[in-house]
């Protein structure tokens, strides 16, 4: 394997050697590590689906392994200690080609609530009650579901599929949802505590990029319906004129949003905060020398940038691993700037 150069730390050896752990199919994690060249990982938050490829060296005898194995990869170097686990799903397809060898794909339970579909309603249930219910459908299991918002009437249909449904319920919530490399569903608010790693130019960084834009929306409106807020959970379907409203930001440009799901004023209210903390958010791209740790809403640092603007807290939004024999073992780093409104808030609101 090709390690790679990390310079300005003497605590680690000059060049690192990154390792790699899969466990698929029948053959075991050394015969896989001889046998690929290529392994990608892509995380994301919903309504993304997280999917793991494989490719195969051409003309070279591989481990067997067919649709619908378990699969998990790990990541790490030989100096950090055992590999960290970044994904585990099923295969889903195997591409066989004589100039190629095997391409191997594999998804997790997003890939399962992306082909759910359900015509559902439910009355004076909380979002996460909703979520857990058609994790309950796919055969999801679950890690960390929050309640959120109360909804007195809510409805799903099958023009969108169940992952849109439960990204959409994480947005108006305030919420994230993404899986965790064990495959289990996760439901709730960013917790934004200590960094899991800090990345220091001349060190780790390979690329950096932040984009900072005029903000699209100053101020919103969020209109919603029924008068659940002013006469009970009960008063859900009735048409009111003054139906609950939030509002949020100022200045222009000003925007009108209207959802028909949004029956009380806190669901307007976070609605509406929601859409202007994603509209203040600054974001970014980072490639780094791999960074198992690192998963979607995980909390990093940037430092020693010769710019200074360039350092400070951020939250991941997206991660994409790569492993090759020939370029070693990068990560890719979707995040938003921590600061300003909330970056947790900026987090969740930025997928509307």
């Amino acid at each position: 394997m090709v390690g790679l150069p990390v310079f300005g730390e003497t605590s680690r050896p000059a060049v690192r050697r990154p390792v790699l752990r899969l466990s698929l199919g029948r053959g075991d994690a050394d015969e896989w590590s001889r046998a690929v060249t290529v392994v990608a990982v892509e995380l994301g938050l919903g309504p993304a689906v997280d999917a793991l490829e494989i490719v195969t060296a051409a003309g070279e005898s591989s481990p067997a392994a067919a649709v619908g194995d378990a699969t998990s990869v790990a990541f790490g170097f030989e100096d950090d200690g055992d590999p960290q686990v970044v994904f585990t799903g099923e295969i889903a397809e195997v591409v066989r080609s004589v100039t190629r060898g095997r391409t191997i794909r594999v998804f997790g339970g997003a890939r399962v609530l992306a082909r759910l579909r359900v015509n559902q309603s439910y009355e004076q249930q909380s979002a996460g009650a909703i979520v857990r219910d058609l994790a309950d459908r796919g055969g999801i299991d679950t890690a960390t579901v929050d309640d959120g918002p109360d909804f007195p009437f809510y409805a799903l249909d099958d023009r969108a599929s169940a992952l849109d449904h439960v990204a959409a319920l994480a947005r108006k919530s305030g919420f994230v949802a993404y899986f965790t490399s064990a495959d289990e569903l996760n439901f709730g608010p960013v917790a934004q505590g200590q960094a899991v790693q800090s990345f220091s130019y001349g060190q780790d960084i390979i690329a950096l990029r932040v984009a900072e834009h005029t903000p699209g929306l100053a101020k919103v409106k969020v209109v919603g319906e029924g008068a659940a807020s002013s006469n009970g959970g009960d008063a859900w379907a009735w048409i009111a004129k003054q139906p609950p409203t939030a509002g949020a930001g100022t200045g222009d440009p000003e925007r009108l949003l209207s959802d028909s799901s949004l029956r009380t004023a806190d669901a307007a209210r976070r609605a509406a905060e929601g859409a202007i903390a994603a509209a203040a958010g600054h974001a970014g791209t980072l490639v780094v020398a791999g960074a198992p740790l690192v998963t979607p809403t995980s909390s990093i640092e940037i430092a020693g940038c010769p710019d200074p603007s360039l350092d400070g807290p951020c939250l991941a939004r997206t991660v994409r691993h790569r492993y090759s024999k020939h370029g070693g073992f990068t990560s890719t780093i979707g995040f938003v700037r921590t600061g300003g409104a909330s970056g947790a808030s900026a987090l969740a609101g930025a997928l509307l």
